[in-house]
């Protein structure tokens, strides 16, 4: 009887000892492929780069660079030529070239930071909070902010009204 009631014990010992483990392999498991799914997909420096082309060629407009490089432009001929009366004498001139400035700034930040991210490996997504900033930097300097600065240097420049009604 002693033998039978100690063989009961043992192999109810072996299946709880046998759940265990099958439930700590499936736990493992689980936790592997939630992890596996959470991770973006890693690529090559070469991939990285092939990316990041891509997307930069898809997000930026087509007249981004040309009105950067007006800007720049601008800026040698006309303001750093200025003297301190005559900047004076536009009013609003010093915040409307900082606000040019730094989203200026911000596009090349948030440039330089999905290229590291690309060439590190990352697949960066379009909706990525840096390409949605950096699309955003890109409409708000080039439509906005340069525009307006030119207005106030050079009035007779600025850009003209458009009725949507009338194209």
């Amino acid at each position: 009887m002693n033998s039978i009631f100690y063989s009961v014990i043992t192999l109810l010992l072996l299946t709880c000892g046998v759940f265990f483990l099958m439930r700590s392999a499936n736990k493992n498991r689980y936790a592997e492929n939630g992890h596996s799914e959470n991770q973006p997909e890693m690529l090559s420096k070469e991939e990285g780069e092939d990316h990041f082309s891509v997307l930069m060629n898809s997000i930026t407009p087509v007249w981004y660079w040309r009105v950067n490089h007006e800007y720049i432009d601008f800026i040698h001929s006309t303001i750093k030529r200025m003297t301190m009366v005559e900047l004076n004498e536009i009013p609003g001139l010093f915040d409307a070239q900082r606000r040019c400035s730094d989203l200026n700034s911000a596009v090349y930040k948030y440039y330089d930071n999905i290229k590291k991210r690309c060439l590190s490996g990352e697949k960066v997504p379009h909706a990525d909070l840096d390409v949605l900033n950096l699309r955003q930097c890109f409409r708000e300097f080039s439509l906005e902010a340069y525009p307006a600065l030119v207005a106030l240097v050079w009035p007779e420049y600025q850009r003209p009204e458009i009725n949507a009604e009338e194209v």
